[in-house]
């Protein structure tokens, strides 16, 4: 395809890239090397390592939202590392190669962006969103995996985190026009949810209790899908803020935090979140 040669490397930093990543590829050789390799990479396995690649995704995402550049670099390599490594695996079980990930990498971007790569043609989002949705139907087809959405869905989330499948489901439904319009909608549908979760527990049906806190819980993930917030991170940064505030709670009670009352919490509670607001000066 002529169109292939249409961008080319250039001069200095993508050669010097290549040449890094020729470097990558002979560390990870050595890494997995069945005499002279690390003994705790020689026994990983694809299944093995899907703990750290879950760990490597989050952290990778956290520094994308504290904005850190240096962090964003380093996760990144780890992201890669994983990669990699995955890679070599499938080579030494004489599953697929590097090189295999690569090209079909490779074609599967030339595939889908047809009026970059076939015709130059400038197109809008929603269009370059509806190619990448037609040919990639077309290409299950073609493959003979054409199934129901819903199906292909159970596939996708049976491994993954129930935040990470229920990002993956608002994501996937949204394509078939199957979204939110508003915050107003969701808030809506989350009061709704409350209310049928207090009727499970006034009614005490265990089961009942447990399927109702689950709506509410999967509709605020689409809450933070819609305001595009990382779950992980958000309720991470509210872990750290309520232990700022209970570590001053802890310094006003002393030795006698055990025998507060839940009126005695909450005046300290205020405290705690007044002075770390800046509103109450610090005690020196």
């Amino acid at each position: 395809m002529s169109s292939n040669n249409r961008y080319k490397l250039e001069n200095n930093s993508d050669l010097e890239t290549i040449n890094s990543f020729k470097i990558l590829i002979s560390n990870i050789k050595a890494l997995k090397d069945k005499t002279w390799g690390c003994p705790w990479q020689k026994i990983q396995s694809h299944v093995s390592l899907i703990p750290f690649l879950y760990e490597e995704s989050n952290e990778f995402i956290d520094a994308i939202y504290e904005k850190n550049a240096d962090n964003i670099c380093e996760e990144l390599g780890d992201l890669l590392l994983q990669i990699m490594l995955h890679a070599e695996i499938g080579y030494e079980e004489k599953e697929f190669t590097l090189n295999d990930v690569i090209k079909n990498l490779n074609k599967k971007i030339i595939n889908r962006h047809p009026y970059i790569f076939n015709k130059k043609e400038k197109v809008s989002l929603k269009k370059s969103q509806q190619i990448w949705v037609n040919i990639k139907n077309l290409e299950k087809e073609a493959t003979h995996m054409k199934s129901s959405i819903s199906r292909n869905l159970n596939l996708k989330i049976k491994n993954l985190p129930p935040t990470v499948g229920t990002d993956k489901i608002t994501n996937i439904v949204k394509e078939y026009g199957f979204k939110w319009e508003s915050t107003d909608e969701i808030f809506k549908k989350l009061e709704e949810e409350i209310n049928e979760l207090k009727e499970a527990i006034n009614s005490k049906n265990d089961s009942e209790i447990k399927n109702e806190f689950g709506d509410i819980y999967f509709t605020l993930l689409n809450l933070s899908n819609f305001l595009k917030i990382n779950p992980e991170s958000a309720l991470q940064k509210t872990n750290i803020k309520f232990l700022d505030r209970f570590s001053i709670v802890e310094e006003h009670a002393g030795d006698n935090i055990k025998k507060q009352t839940p009126k005695d919490f909450q005046r300290l509670w205020q405290i705690a979140k007044q002075k770390l607001a800046g509103k109450i000066p610090k005690s020196k």
